[in-house]
């Protein structure tokens, strides 16, 4: 009955219920499904075949070689198909990393440009080889490529693939060279070598028999005895007590073998050490010079042989000897000193007493040395040591007599008083150490205002050119200059002192003698001017005006007055000042005076002064370094190495000129003033001696 009723059921026809949206009842139907699988299918299959054709018309064809091309590659980094022998590739970076037996693994980034085709060629690196080295005899040492690897047997590691050079040694045997070629790929070959000897053997028999035989120093046996020598030679010695040494170079070819004949040894000769006190001592055996003490003699046995030692500053030593055959003796002999006296004295009397570099206490003191030379030296700290050589005479007394420097005395008794400078300026060297008076009395006839009287002291050495610079000298140093001349008479003349020059350029010139001379420069130069100066510097310079006024008017007498002796107006040819043969010329002249110089006069015409230097009166006028300035001095104190005023507007000018005729101007104290050239000034160089 219920399965009557079932199939009634199954037999009603089927009809069509009301559709309800998703969400619109409060449950779904179980079971429905609401996305059919064709159309996901196609879907899937279109966005599948879209990227395909996007990857296709984008990706690069990459073709990848490898050496060796069996290696294993794997690539990451980013999209690609391997395509009838191509590798589509997206552009972007790699990784690729291959590998294969015997080879180093490579791994290396690369980068798929926006070139359609593109190749990528790569190598791997083959692994290093080994290689196994034996020889038929041990001991063989192997290098390879000219560096040592060890001795055989032996396994070489890590050799590079390719060509290897190996040279083989051992003593005594012809080096063996191979070329070798490594496979590499972490194989080991092997390698055997047999090295060829470098020797022939030689008998060797001597009478008496039982004599030792040494190759080289080596000791080979005894007498008679057959042994290997080097082809290229070999030291070989036969001796036997009692006897003398037989000894000869012999050399035999390469696998042959000699006999020599036998071998006559002679009776020894007696052997003698032969020292002596002191050592050094020359000897003469049965006059003949053997040589010098200590030494080993070989005497001819059971003879009387006469021995003679001598050495300076000791008596000779006379021996007669006899040794018989084979004997050895030790002869000490001390010599007797051959002796003078020698009294050290001098000053400092505390000096010390070195001789021949030993101390040997202080002077004042007799001292006994052997008759031969010996360099004494005397010392004392803060003088400058004084050395001298003398030979003792026996029974002669002999004086020594010294007197030391201090260390400034010393470096003042070297410094040359007399130096050649670059243009060949010659320069005296002074060194004042004296306390003088600038300026003159007001009491004096002609004195300006600007001649102050002060007290200075000069205390550092000072060079000064004995003449005024030329022409030719300044020309070394700017070539187009010209003095050129007053109303027609040249100025230019190569031994006339150089004119129209700024104090600027003659600063500048001194500089350039510096640099020539290699001296650091007294001035400091910035946009082609002075601007400073270092008072350290030992270079060239313009005198101080204190410089110039010591070496123009100091006397042991006083401060001069004119630079000639006696009173105005100079008489002779004192100097060049303005004269009558100028009245064309200059307006004021000295009506009496004729010098023979009409405007300047070649450098050094005139008699130089009391210290050697010409023209510091006359010829032409001087810049000096100082500026310009008026000191009082009011302190009372002596103004020691003065400069000068630190700052100013005009330099000082010292001396009269080929212009200049009256009273006033030819007093050596006459002081002018200036920074323009004139056809009337120019200059003389300074620098200090350190």
């Amino acid at each position: 009955m219920p399965e009557k009723l079932a199939m009634q059921q199954n037999d009603k026809p089927i009809s069509a219920i009301e559709f309800s949206p998703l969400g619109e009842s409060d449950t779904a139907l179980p079971g429905r499904n609401f996305l059919r699988p064709a159309p996901v299918a196609i879907l899937a299959g279109l966005i599948f075949s879209l990227l395909a054709l996007w990857f296709l018309m984008t990706a690069k064809s990459v073709v990848i070689e490898v050496d060796p091309p069996e290696a294993e590659l794997s690539i990451s980094g980013g999209l690609m198909l391997n395509l009838a022998g191509n590798t589509l590739m997206r552009p972007g970076d790699y990784r690729l990393t291959a590998e294969f037996e015997g080879y180093h693994t490579l791994q290396q980034t690369f980068h798929v440009g926006e070139q359609v085709h593109q190749a990528l060629h790569l190598s791997l690196r083959k692994k290093p080889g080994k290689l196994t080295v034996s020889a038929a005899t041990d001991g063989v040492q192997v290098s390879v490529d000219n560096t040592p690897a060890g001795t055989v047997p032996l396994t070489i590691t890590d050799l590079e693939p390719g060509e290897h050079n190996l040279l083989f040694n051992k003593p005594r045997f012809f080096p063996e060279q191979r070329t070798v070629t490594i496979a590499g790929l972490d194989k080991t070959q092997t390698l055997f070598v047999t090295l060829r000897p470098a020797w022939g053997n030689v008998t060797l028999a001597s009478s008496p028999p039982g004599a030792e035989v040494l190759v080289a120093g080596e000791v080979r046996g005894k007498t008679p005895l057959t042994t290997n020598i080097l082809q290229s030679g070999e030291l070989v010695s036969i001796k036997l007590a009692g006897h003398k040494r037989w000894q000869q170079r012999l050399q035999v070819n390469a696998g042959e073998s000699i006999a020599l004949p036998d071998i006559q040894l002679q009776p020894a000769d007696g052997l003698v050490q032969l020292n002596s006190t002191p050592s050094g001592a020359s000897i003469t055996v049965d006059g003949q010079f053997a040589g010098s003490t200590p030494m080993e003699l070989q005497l001819q046995p059971d003879k009387n042989h006469q021995l003679v030692l001598f050495l300076d500053g000791y008596q000779n030593l006379r021996q007669q000897l006899t040794v018989r055959a084979g004997e050895e003796r030790i002869l000490n002999l001390k010599l007797t000193a051959s002796v003078g006296n020698i009294l050290i004295t001098g000053q400092p009397a505390d000096a010390e007493v070195w001789v021949n570099g030993t101390r040997l206490g202080i002077a004042g003191q007799s001292l006994k040395l052997p008759a031969r030379a010996h360099h004494i030296e005397l010392r004392k700290p803060g003088y400058a040591s004084q050395r001298k050589t003398i030979t003792p005479k026996p029974g002669i007394d002999q004086v020594v007599r010294y007197h030391l420097m201090t260390e400034k005395q010393a470096r003042w008794a070297n410094t040359p008083r007399q130096i050649t400078g670059p243009a060949g300026i010659q320069l005296k060297l002074f060194r004042p150490e004296v306390t003088f008076s600038m300026g003159t009395s007001r009491r004096k006839p002609g004195r300006r205002a600007n001649e102050v009287m002060r007290d200075v002291r000069l205390e550092r050495a000072f060079y000064l050119a004995e003449k005024e610079v030329t022409n030719d000298q300044f020309k070394q140093f700017l070539r187009q200059h010209s003095s050129r001349h007053a109303n027609g008479k040249t100025l230019d003349g190569i031994n006339q002192p150089v004119t129209h020059i700024s104090w600027q350029q003659a600063a500048l010139y001194c500089n350039w003698l510096s640099e020539q001379a290699e001296l650091p420069p007294f001035y400091q130069i910035a946009d082609g001017k002075v601007v400073a100066h270092n008072k350290a510097s030992n270079g060239y310079r313009l005198p101080t005006e204190a410089e110039w006024s010591w070496a123009a008017r100091w006397t042991s007498q006083g401060m001069a007055q004119f630079p000639w002796s006696g009173e105005f107006p100079p008489t002779g040819k004192a100097g060049n000042y303005a004269d009558v043969s100028a009245a064309t010329i200059v307006g004021r002249i000295i009506n009496t005076y004729n010098d023979g110089a009409t405007a300047t006069a070649d450098v050094g015409s005139y008699p130089a002064n009391n210290k050697g230097l010409y023209d510091l009166g006359g010829n032409v006028a001087e810049w000096v370094h100082d500026y310009y300035g008026i000191d009082f001095n009011l302190d009372g104190k002596a103004n020691i190495d003065p400069l000068g005023p630190e700052t100013g507007e005009f330099r000082v000018i010292r001396g009269s000129s080929w212009r200049h005729g009256t009273l006033t101007e030819l007093r050596l104290s006459f002081r002018d003033y200036g920074i323009d050239a004139r056809d009337d000034v120019g200059f003389r160089v300074a620098r200090y001696a350190e």
